[in-house]
């Protein structure tokens, strides 16, 4: 996918569920349709777990046309190359690494950085993310994202870490183009009804 559509697809599913758990490989198809059904559009499995590209690959192989699949805890050129080959829409790092983006822009997987201050974002985009991760969102809090609304509103922003599900529409309106939620939603007895109210 390019960058836009990636972005765009974002934009739309407006959350993006982060599977990280230890039988992430025996329950992803299950929790991928229980997402489907509260109206949940991008998913990132982390590639710090047993068996994560596996996941990405049946995932992707199983994707319908308005979903993405992508992985997160992506830290090495190496793991850029594997998601390449598996087929991964996106991937996502906790930290901004110059070199590992730059491979990522190089071969054409869009990699959202994690970045925490604005330079971080600006040399992230003048590098070729599409998109940056803030992280971590909730400690740094709604005023800091609107804040950078001003001279960065042209930055598409994931803000992840730290958020509940209930805050989701706040972060949206704050000027976030998705917000990212883990255990929220991927955790024991899966994503809680509320979920499909605010995706609504």
């Amino acid at each position: 996918m390019t960058d836009d559509s990636v972005i765009d697809a974002l934009r739309r599913s407006r959350v993006l569920a982060i599977l990280r758990r230890p039988d992430i490989a025996e329950v992803a198809d299950d929790l991928l349709g229980v997402l489907r059904a509260h109206g949940v559009r991008a998913v990132e499995c982390t590639l710090d777990q047993p068996g994560a590209l596996d996941v990405v690959r049946r995932l992707r192989r199983d994707r319908r046309p308005d979903e993405l699949v992508g992985a997160g805890t992506v830290m090495t050129t190496e793991q850029v190359d594997d998601l390449v080959q598996a087929g991964a829409d996106f991937a996502v790092s906790p930290h901004l690494d110059e070199v590992v983006l730059a491979h990522a822009v190089e071969v054409g997987l869009p990699l959202l950085p994690g970045v925490m201050t604005p330079s971080e974002m600006v040399r992230a985009v003048d590098m070729g993310a599409p998109a940056v991760k803030l992280f971590p969102a909730g400690p740094l809090g709604l005023h800091f994202l609107r804040a950078l609304q001003g001279p960065l509103g042209h930055v598409p922003i994931v803000a992840t870490g730290g958020i509940n599900v209930a805050d989701v529409p706040s972060w949206l309106d704050a000027g976030a183009a998705c917000v990212g939620l883990g255990s929220a939603l991927t955790g024991p007895g899966g994503p809680p009804a509320s979920l499909a109210e605010v995706l609504r």
